[in-house]
C-alpha cells in the first residue's frame, strides 16, 4: 500500500484517441472517493466525476469499478472524458496550446482535496510534419509521419475528406493517422478561395488530380492508396474509390452509397457532383407535407430539427430507375471497404443506406474484406475516440434570418462506444488494405 494517497495513470502522455488507467492507491480503506476530471478541448473548459469506493487496501480501479454516483455509469475510466460537460467557454487561440487535451484529476475523501494527477495527452506524435498543398488548384495539407518508414522512405497514404461543413477536413484526424505512419492529404473541395463556395457541382476529377498528387510524393507509396469521408465526404469517399484505380481501401463514416442532390434543403440545386462537365445522376430531397410549418415550429420551440425524412421521401419518390442510376457501384473499389453508421442517426438513413450497399457487395460476391459497423445509440456524428459527447446530439445549423438547432441523433454513451468501436476498426482496416 502506498504511504499516502495516490492517483496513478496510465500510460501519462497518451495520445488524445488512446485509452488511460485511473487507479486509487494508499487511500483510507472502505471510503467513498469522489474523482473529477477537467480538460480545456475545442475552445471550452469540460469536467466529469466519479465517485467510487475503496477496498480493503484503499485501492480502485476506475476501469473495474462501476461508479456510484458521478456523469457517467459504467465501468470506464474513459468515462471521465466522454461524459465531461462544457463549464465554461476559453478564448479561442488560433492554435492549440500545450495543455489542450491534458486532463487534470483530483480526488477528494469527505470533500477534502487528497490527490491529483495530470494525464498530458497529445494530439500527434513528435516529428509530424504539416505542410499545404503546393499546387495551382488543389487547397489541401499534407500531413506526413515523423521520421523514416523502413521501406525505402515511402509510407502508406490517405485521402482525408471531410462533409458538408465544408473548408478543411479535420486536423485531428489527420494528425492521429500521421502517428500512426500513414501520410494524409487532408483535402478541402468546396468552401475555401478557389473551390465552389457550396456542395454544388464539385468536379469529381478535382479529387482524382488531388489522388494523383499525392502519390507523386516521394515518401508516399503510391499504390495502393485509401480514402476515408465523414457524411458527405463519406459519400465522395465511395464514389472516389470506384473511379480511381490507386484508391483501393475506403472507409465512410456515416456515408450514403446514392449519390444526393447539391447541398441544400428545401429546395434543388443540382448536383452534388460532376464529371467530364456532366452532372453526375442523382437523388433529389423531398420534405413531406408540412416539413417548412415543422421547420419554424422546432424554431419557435427551441426544438432540434432531423432532415432524415428528407432524404428518406427524396429516395421514396425518385423511382428505380433514378435510383439505380445514382447508386456508387462499390463493388468496383477492389480493396477493402468499411462503413460506420450509428443506429439513431438522425440526419440522413446512412444505416439503411449501407445495409443496401453490403447487400450489393455480397451479391457479387466482392472478394475484399468489407464491413458495416452499426452502433446502436450512436447518431450521425461519430469521432475520433475519448472526447466528451455530451454536444453530440445537435448542432448549429444556421438558416436565413434564423438559426436552428440540426438533430443528430444518438446518447453520449452511444457515441463513446461508436468512437472507440469505429477508430480501432478504421485503423484495422487500412493497415490490411494499405500495409499489404
Amino acid at each position: 500500500m502506498a504511504d499516502s494517497p495516490q492517483v496513478v495513470v496510465d500510460p501519462a502522455r497518451p495520445l488524445v484517441d488512446e485509452r488511460f488507467a485511473v487507479r486509487l492507491a494508499g487511500f483510507p480503506p472502505q471510503r467513498r472517493v469522489t474523482v473529477r476530471a477537467r480538460m480545456p478541448l475545442d475552445g471550452g473548459l469540460w469536467e466529469s466525476r466519479a465517485t467510487v469506493g475503496t477496498d480493503g487496501d484503499g485501492t480502485a480501479d476506475l476501469d473495474s469499478q462501476r461508479p456510484l454516483a458521478g456523469t457517467y455509469d459504467a465501468a470506464d475510466a474513459m468515462g471521465l472524458v466522454w461524459s465531461a460537460e462544457r463549464i465554461g467557454d476559453r478564448p479561442a487561440p488560433r492554435e492549440r496550446t500545450r495543455t489542450d487535451g491534458n486532463v487534470s484529476l483530483t480526488a477528494t475523501v469527505g470533500g477534502e482535496r487528497v490527490a491529483s494527477a495530470t494525464v498530458e495527452r497529445r494530439f500527434q506524435r513528435e516529428g509530424v510534419t504539416v505542410a499545404t498543398v503546393d499546387h495551382s488548384h488543389l487547397v489541401g495539407r499534407l500531413y506526413e509521419p515523423p521520421g523514416e518508414s523502413a521501406d525505402d522512405r515511402q509510407y502508406p497514404g490517405i485521402l482525408l475528406l471531410g462533409g458538408s461543413s465544408g473548408g478543411f477536413p479535420s486536423r485531428r484526424v489527420a494528425s492521429l493517422l500521421a502517428s500512426r505512419g500513414f501520410a494524409v492529404l487532408a483535402l478541402a473541395y468546396f468552401g475555401r478561395d478557389g473551390l465552389p463556395n457550396r456542395l454544388v457541382e464539385v468536379p469529381l476529377e478535382y479529387v482524382e488530380s488531388a489522388v494523383e498528387w499525392l502519390a507523386d510524393r516521394d515518401r508516399v507509396r503510391p499504390d495502393p492508396l485509401g480514402v476515408v469521408g465523414w457524411s458527405r465526404g463519406g459519400e465522395l469517399a465511395l464514389l472516389a474509390a470506384t473511379r480511381c484505380d490507386r484508391l483501393r481501401t475506403a472507409v465512410g463514416y456515416a456515408p450514403s452509397p446514392i449519390t444526393f442532390q447539391g447541398n441544400k434543403l428545401l429546395s434543388d440545386p443540382g448536383p452534388a457532383w460532376t464529371a467530364d462537365g456532366e452532372g453526375r445522376p442523382y437523388v433529389p430531397l423531398a420534405g413531406p407535407v408540412g416539413f417548412r410549418s415543422r421547420i419554424v415550429a422546432r424554431w419557435l420551440r427551441g426544438r432540434p430539427l432531423s432532415v432524415r425524412p428528407l432524404f428518406e421521401r427524396g429516395l421514396a419518390r425518385a423511382g428505380e430507375k433514378r435510383v439505380r442510376a445514382a447508386t456508387i457501384p462499390v463493388e468496383e473499389i477492389g480493396g477493402p471497404v468499411l462503413l460506420v453508421t450509428g443506429g439513431d442517426d438522425r440526419v440522413w438513413p446512412a444505416d439503411t443506406l449501407a445495409t443496401r450497399a453490403m447487400a450489393r457487395l455480397d451479391g457479387r460476391s466482392y472478394s475484399h474484406t468489407c464491413d458495416h459497423l452499426s452502433v446502436p445509440g450512436a447518431g450521425h456524428d461519430i469521432k475520433v475516440p475519448y472526447h466528451p459527447t455530451t454536444e453530440r446530439a445537435t448542432r448549429p445549423f444556421p438558416l436565413p434570418g434564423r438559426s436552428l438547432m440540426l438533430d443528430m441523433g444518438g446518447t453520449p454513451a452511444g457515441y463513446a462506444r461508436a468512437d472507440a468501436q469505429a477508430w480501432a476498426r478504421t485503423l484495422e482496416m487500412l493497415d490490411e488494405g494499405l500495409r499489404p
